[in-house]
């Protein structure tokens, strides 16, 4: 499965030797398909790796945490999957000052290759790690529920957004549907399905130490990078290297009118809507009245009450 990679660097032999963590459902024959073009790109690049395959959620962590106490060097892990993957990569990697993450995208979503590391290509990605020279450095969010730390990369949501998150990643028509590659259409699916079904909720929040409520509230974002829910452009103005959460709330606004916040945000113009507030801070802290869902990077966390900062330049990247 390994092959040798030897390349020059100013007449002096170097080895640099990859891993590879992969998502390892059976269901997810995307992350087969990508693996096997990737596989077939390494041969020829000879590459030195080696690859591993998670068997269960929460995986990629573990591995990523094992692969990083081993090493002690600079250490390229490249996580073959979705956003799901790269967030579980990002959670083993943050307390690694030596790991170097990128992704190959296979998911349905894939927000944190079209916002953060915006090199999709398969090809493009290999080349561009052969040829890294200075990893970047981004910054990543920090959510704490019920006394436990966790990250988030892309964003941290509560609400309508989560709620959709949880059903789809709960249904086996996802399964069914990523399995022939169309897994975005079971988003769509419920989407439509909680526009009608979702009730608003009271929310109570400290932002940078100010205490603010909304009521009739559909869903708050937390944002790290433009991008959330399959390329919904939601927070515009956000970046991994500014060391601030862009904040979107959206609330008092009826169903249908819902609408139009999905239908302006390809430029933007959902940030003019007076349903909709945007702001920057540092940190956040929420409790909504009910059992409310919250997501990180699409991936369920809990319910109603949730605290979250942004930690800057906490992980290098290959973008």
């Amino acid at each position: 499965m390994n092959s040798k990679l030897i390349t020059k660097n100013n007449e002096k032999e170097v080895v640099r030797h990859i891993y590879f963590v992969k998502n390892g459902s059976p269901h997810s024959n995307k992350s087969n398909k990508v693996w096997k073009k990737v596989e077939s790109l390494l041969k020829q690049q000879a590459f030195s790796y080696s690859i591993y395959e998670t068997e269960y959620a929460g995986h990629a962590t573990v591995l990523t945490k094992e692969i990083l106490q081993m090493t002690q060097s600079d250490t390229i892990i490249v996580a073959v999957g979705g956003d799901g993957t790269v967030h579980e990569v990002m959670n083993g990697a943050i307390n690694y000052p030596h790991a170097i993450i990128v992704c190959m995208p296979a998911g349905s979503g894939n927000d944190y290759v079209r916002g953060v590391q915006r090199t999709s290509g398969l090809e493009e990605v290999v080349s561009a790690i052969l040829h890294v020279k200075a990893p970047s450095i981004i910054d990543v969010g920090q959510l704490i529920y019920e006394g436990n730390k966790k990250h988030f990369v892309n964003s941290l949501g509560i609400g309508f957004d989560a709620a959709i998150a949880k059903a789809v990643n709960e249904s086996h028509w996802k399964k069914r549907f990523q399995m022939v590659g169309l897994g975005k259409f079971v988003y769509l699916y419920f989407f439509m399905k909680m526009l009608f079904t979702f009730n608003t909720f009271h929310m109570k929040t400290k932002i940078d130490g100010r205490v603010r409520n909304f009521e009739k509230v559909w869903f708050l974002v937390a944002a790290n990078q433009p991008y959330f829910g399959g390329g919904i452009k939601v927070a515009p103005n956000s970046t991994v290297t500014d060391g601030k959460i862009q904040v979107i709330i959206v609330n008092n606004i009826p169903s249908l009118l819902f609408l139009l916040v999905f239908a302006t945000v390809t430029w933007g113009g959902h940030l003019k809507l007076k349903w909709v507030e945007s702001f920057t801070c540092n940190n956040i802290h929420i409790q909504a009245d009910g059992e409310i869902p919250i997501q990180a990077d699409g991936e369920h966390i809990g319910y109603s009450k949730i605290s979250a900062e942004i930690i800057p330049e906490a992980v290098r990247v290959i973008k």
